[in-house]
């Protein structure tokens, strides 16, 4: 679905996408310098406390509750200043580069104008902006992800031995930001099948595999690292158990203002008895799995419940002065989403009906949230994969307000 005409404008593409960087820049930095010196999040505690051991020379340490990318990152900025508003101004230059990768994916799957709207709707998409004073994960994992996509775009179906490898690198570290990214990898393998009618599909899919193995070689080192600590098999972290636990046990509500469902005494005992975080994250996986096979009817209503919190128009949260309190920035914000929303997906319907190259975009999204929702979910979690719903409302807002006047099924060589 790519457009036919490029971008006519006294203003080259370069040089408008490094405006939406700079504006990109301003809002997140801005918003920085206006927050207290101080963590909004619970998990950041955990994070900090990890990257302060790494910047003093102590290792990870043996808690393997998250990946190791964020605290690694930290832990460089820790090296020079441990100010948050400097930690806070470093993840908005990431984020701002965010916007200039959206420019580029959207030139790439349709055209300069395309990649122009979503550089600039992400410049001020207010969770984009927000972001990079929470100090998670989402952040980083948001880019490390879109590079990977990115490459996995940029030669077209002909996808070239380096991109492949480049694709997987950074699909690795994006998995050990947040492993939750794999949920994803099933929409990328199915992309090909879109494309079936096109020659070169075979290679595509070849290539996609060598993308996936790759980016499970990224991760191969942080494994025996976890084997070497734990002398158990960890993949990347143990936190999983828990939520999945917390998100299917017949207790849960699953309801994103309510408390976690408490752990039975029963439970609770046996997970005091147990030596480590592997041991007990085995015993959530196993006492999740039989509440789900006992409860299956409650099991699927937490899957919707899971799903719909996912598509929260606002995000609706339990911790305490981490958001905006006025109603009316709260009904902006929501009235945002809900545009979004119905753009994206026309342009989810337009990339598929046409059997585009740009289909990848609504299988990622998709398969994430589909994947996501096995565990416990919050709104937050989307927005990883929130840059490819903003390309898809872009591509969606240009085809009806005819720019240019008709669109190109055949937008790739």
């Amino acid at each position: 679905m790519k457009e036919r005409q490029s971008l006519r404008s006294p203003f080259s593409f370069p040089r408008l996408l490094v405006c939406a960087f700079v504006l990109a820049l301003a809002f997140r930095i801005g918003l920085a310098l206006t927050l207290q010196e101080r963590l909004y999040w619970p998990d950041s505690n955990w994070y900090f406390n990890v990257a302060e051991r790494i910047a003093a020379g102590q290792g990870f340490g043996q808690s393997l509750t998250r990946g190791p990318v964020y605290p690694y990152f930290l832990s460089l900025i820790l090296l020079f200043s441990s100010r948050l508003v400097v930690i806070r101004i470093c993840e908005s230059i990431l984020s701002a580069f965010v916007c200039v990768l959206m420019g580029l994916l959207g030139k790439k799957l349709f055209s300069e104008r395309v990649g122009l709207l979503a550089a600039f709707a992400s410049a001020v998409y207010p969770y984009f902006v927000y972001l990079p004073s929470a100090q998670g994960s989402d952040n980083i994992v948001t880019l490390l992800f879109l590079v990977s996509i990115l490459f996995l775009v940029g030669n077209g179906i002909s996808l070239s031995l380096r991109n492949c490898l480049l694709s997987g690198f950074f699909l690795g570290l994006s998995l050990l930001a947040r492993p939750s990214i794999a949920a994803a990898i099933p929409g990328i393998l199915v992309w090909p099948v879109f494309l079936r009618r096109r020659p070169g599909v075979t290679v595509l899919f070849r290539n996609i595999v060598i993308t996936v193995a790759v980016a499970l070689a990224t991760v191969v080192p942080w494994t025996i690292h976890n084997y070497v600590v734990t002398g158990q098999f960890v993949f990347i972290a143990t936190s999983g158990g828990r939520q999945f636990w917390c998100g299917n046990v017949a207790s849960a509500t699953n309801i994103t203002t309510d408390e976690n469902p408490v752990c039975p005494p029963e439970l609770a005992q046996k997970l005091a008895s147990l030596p480590d975080e592997v041991a007990r994250e085995k015993l959530f996986y196993k006492e999740g799995l039989a509440s789900i096979r006992e409860h299956p009817k409650i099991a699927i209503k937490l899957y919707f419940r899971k799903l719909a919190n996912l598509f929260q128009l606002f995000p609706l949260v339990r911790t305490p002065g981490t958001g905006p309190e006025r109603s009316v920035v709260r009904t902006m914000v929501k009235l945002g989403s809900l545009v979004l929303f119905v753009f994206s997906f026309l342009g989810a319907l337009l990339v598929v009906i046409k059997r585009s190259f740009a289909a990848v975009l609504p299988l990622i999204f998709i398969s994430y949230c589909l994947g996501s929702a096995v565990l416990l979910t919050v709104m937050r979690y989307r927005l990883p994969v929130d840059p490819y719903i903003i390309l898809l409302g872009s591509a969606a807002l240009a085809f009806f307000l005819r720019w240019p006047s008709t669109l190109s099924s055949s937008e790739r060589p």
